[in-house]
Parts: C-alpha cells; structure tokens; sequence
C-alpha cells in the first residue's frame, strides 16, 4: 500500500518542541500525548492487505489496541501475541512497489555539472540556492506533488551548457535523492550509456532515446535499476566531498522532511559592515574616561557611606564591568568552522513559496556529530550567531513603548527570544537532539529599575513601592526599612 511520509506527524523530539518554546511555532501535540501507553495492533494493519476484508471491516486507517502488561498464562493470550507476531513478519516482509502513475525515474549521472565554476551563492540573491556542482541525479519528469514544492532544481543560466544532454531536467541534490529514494518516490537508476543517450538533445517531432544513428534503445540497453543500499553507497560520503552527504547531515534532512517541514542547503547570509575596533591605546583610555564618567573613588570602598533611598545610585556605583550590548553590526568577522556553521534552512509546513525565491527561513539549523565534536566554545557561538544568523532582536508588546520599563514578564520574553537565533542538530549514532542557542543581554535587564524601588516618590511621599520580602517603610528600600 502506498505510504506519504510527506503529511506532518506529531513529534515531540523536533523542532516543533522549538517552535512552541519561542511563541511563535505550530500547534503540535507531543509524541506522549498522542500515543499514551498504546501498542500497535498489527493484525489489524495485516488486514489491510486484503481489500475484501478491509471493505467489509470498515477500517481505512491502523488502529491501536489495550497492552497487556503482565502474562497470565492463559491460551487465549498466547493465541492473541503469536497471531500479532505472525502478522508483524507479514507487514515487515510486504514488498513496496510504486504506482504507475507516480513512478519517477532518476539517472546518476556525478560529472555533469562537475566543472561548473565555485560560486558563492548569498540568500536573497538571484539564483541563490542552486547549488549546480552538487546535482548529481536527474530525473525524466517532473516531481508532482508536495515532494516537488522544494525538492529538486532545473539547472539554467550556466554559460556553455545551454542544449546540451540533460539541460532543461530537474536534477537533485544527493539528500534529496536519498531522500526520494528511502521514501519509495523515485526509482534510481545507473546509467550503462552515456548521458547524451539517455537525455538526447531531441529535435522537433522526436520522441524516446537514440543514438547519433537514430536507433531507439530499450530500457534495459540504459541501464540497470539501484537498490537502497546501493545509493546509501552512492550518496553518502564525508563533508566537502562532492556530490555527497555526510551521513548525519542526511539523518537531519530526512527526519525534518518526514515531520513535514521544508528543509533547503543553506546559503550565505548577507552580512551588515563591521564596526570599527578600537585599537589598544583607545581602549585604554575609555577606561580612564569611564572612571572619570562614573566618578569612581580612588580608594575605599565602591559604594559610598550614605543614605539611599533608592538601588538606582547603588547599582551604578557597582557596575564596573562593561555590559554586553547586541549590535547588528559584530566587532570583528570570524569565519564559523564545522561543524558551527549553518548548514540547512527551515520553514514551517504552512509557509508556501516557490522554490527559486524562498522567503527568510524559520529556522536555521547547524548539524553537529556527538562523536566526532566537543561543546562550542564562545569564540564557536560567537561566529555562529553574529555572521551566520540575521539581526532579529525581541518585539516589546503592544502595550509597551521603546524606552519604556517593562515588566518581569516582558524581560523573560525578550531574553528567551534572543537577539540572534540558531538552532544546532546533535547527532548521536542517529539520535537527533536539537538544541536552540540565542545571543542574550542580561545586562541590559536592570532588575533594580524595575522592582524594589523605594525611597521618597515623586511627590515627596514616603515608602514607595512594597516589596515581596518586606514593605516600604521608614527610609524605604536600601535605607533604614523594616522587613517582615
């Protein structure tokens, strides 16, 4: 029976778990709520296999029945688990086959584009995402559907290959194709003639594959069909190598596209000019201008004796070290190094765009093997998020104002969303862990603007603002108040 791994499934260990975290993501149930403590019934998917029984059972769809946690030793138990058992083989030993009407045909055919010049491609740039020297499968017809909305590119605008074998085809990449392939979508095929044999240049009134000759081949005189195996063999490789995808790379892609969302080959991010550094002896005098600024003391203690009626001068006398400030525009530009650096961009299932002009992803996404990498260091992070993320710092709400104070509700919201966004993919032995990190400006939340502000109000009135520890009284707040 044919299967569409395209649909969305619930999943709690993807990035819709993400999504929801952020506030802005899709309605999606975890893998717990959906499925609880419920076990597969396959002799109900069994009878699926036959249509007669399927019809007059009423049942489209795999059902799930009640789990026996213990045995009780009864044969009315032992016949119900060995004929699940019996129909668990036959599900697992059906063979799939593709329907007429969907079946694709796709050619690997490596060295096609292999000369085409390096192009560094930017986002948002015309033709960005083509990826011309990685295409290494063609296909006879175009993919229909939901698969081909983001799957696959007709390779155009090359200089020197206009009406040539295979020019005006769709030709995938090695994880779409993969992909395609796993999924039962795409029959792949390894060519026994020569690409200008099996994508001849046809002229007017042409029809099917001939040689120089004119003679017309049969299908097996092209070539032989590959099993699964042989493209995993095909197509998976080590990172940088041409025409291949690094195994964990490929596990990412394949379980993001079955979660239903739409996954592309990252390009580069165009990036805002840098600000100018500041040489050594510049440094060294702001240092010297912000004590003077600050009105720091030589000596003694920070803060001054005194009487505050308020934290504000007390916490400006402490701030000593400078706080980190987001900026558009980074200090200094630090290539990102592997496996830091984004590799795949995202969007949700409901996002609709053709696949030449996608808008700006959801989600940009790092793919890290557990094994081979180690935490990343800040200097990783940093180049991470300020040269491979966009600008995109926290919206205050409705009700609030820039410059206006927030509460402690808004502070968590625009921490936890973050000036830039990235999201790195952990693969552990095809264990997908995705973990989202975000540059932060805890500094520039001042917690002692916002609570605990005692002392003397505007209008002369004693005792401000109660705390939760303790109530504003005589003196107020760092003063000479009284706690409960």
């Amino acid at each position: 029976m044919p299967f569409d791994d395209e649909d969305p499934i619930p999943t709690g260990s993807t990035l819709a778990a993400i999504s929801n975290s952020s506030g802005d993501g899709e309605d999606a149930p975890s893998l717990e709520d959906t499925l609880g403590d419920e076990t597969q019934d396959f002799r109900l998917f069994a009878s699926l296999f036959d249509k007669r029984q399927a019809a007059a059972s009423g049942r489209g769809a795999l059902r799930r029945g009640e789990k026996d946690f213990e045995p009780h030793g009864t044969r009315a138990q032992d016949s119900a688990l060995e004929a699940s058992r019996g129909a668990m083989r036959d599900v697992l030993s059906y063979t799939r086959s593709h329907r007429p009407r969907d079946r694709t045909r796709g050619w690997y055919f490596p060295e096609k584009w292999a000369n085409v010049p390096v192009i560094e491609e930017r986002e948002g740039e015309k033709g960005a995402g083509l990826w011309a020297r990685e295409r290494v499968v063609a296909v006879e017809d175009e993919i229909r559907g939901p698969l081909g909305q983001n799957t696959g590119r007709v390779v155009t605008g090359i200089e020197g290959y206009k009406m040539t074998p295979g020019w005006l085809k769709t030709w995938l990449l090695p994880e779409e194709a993969l992909y395609l392939v796993e999924r039962g979508s795409l029959d792949l095929w390894w060519p026994a003639r020569g690409i200008e044999d099996v994508f001849p240049v046809k002229k007017e009134g042409e029809d099917g594959s001939s040689d120089a000759e004119g003679r017309v081949f049969e299908e097996h005189e092209l070539g032989i069909p590959l099993s699964l195996q042989a493209a995993y063999a095909l197509l998976i490789g080590e990172d940088g190598e041409r025409g291949k995808v690094s195994l964990e790379k490929y596990q990412v892609y394949a379980n993001l596209r079955r979660t239903g969302y739409k996954i592309m080959r990252a390009t580069k991010m165009p990036l805002p000019p840098t600000k100018a550094s500041q040489t050594l002896w510049q440094w060294l005098f702001s240092l010297f201008q912000g004590e003077s600024h600050n009105n720091l003391p030589s000596y003694g203690p920070l803060v001054r004796p005194g009487l505050y009626r308020s934290y504000n001068p007390i916490f400006t006398q402490l701030a000593l070290i400078p706080r980190h400030q987001p900026t558009p525009a980074p200090q200094l530009y630090q290539e990102p190094q592997e496996p830091f650096r984004i590799h795949f961009h995202v969007w949700k299932s409901s996002t609709s765009f053709p696949k030449t002009k996608p808008p700006s992803p959801d989600f940009r996404i790092a793919v890290a093997d557990a094994r081979t990498s180690s935490v990343p260091t800040l200097e990783e992070l940093t180049a991470l998020l300020e040269t491979c993320t966009p600008w995109d710092p926290p919206k205050l709400p409705a009700s609030k104002k820039e410059g206006e104070k927030g509460g402690v509700g808004p502070m968590y919201q625009r921490l936890k969303h973050a000036w830039h966004n990235a999201v790195v993919a952990i693969v552990d032995g095809g264990l997908i862990s995705y973990i989202r990190f975000g540059e932060m400006a805890f500094g520039e939340e001042r917690l002692y603007e916002k609570v605990g502000s005692g002392g003397r109000g505007a209008k002369g009135k004693r005792g401000g603002r109660p705390g939760r520890g303790g109530r504003g009284g005589r003196g107020g707040g760092a003063g000479r108040g009284r706690g409960r």
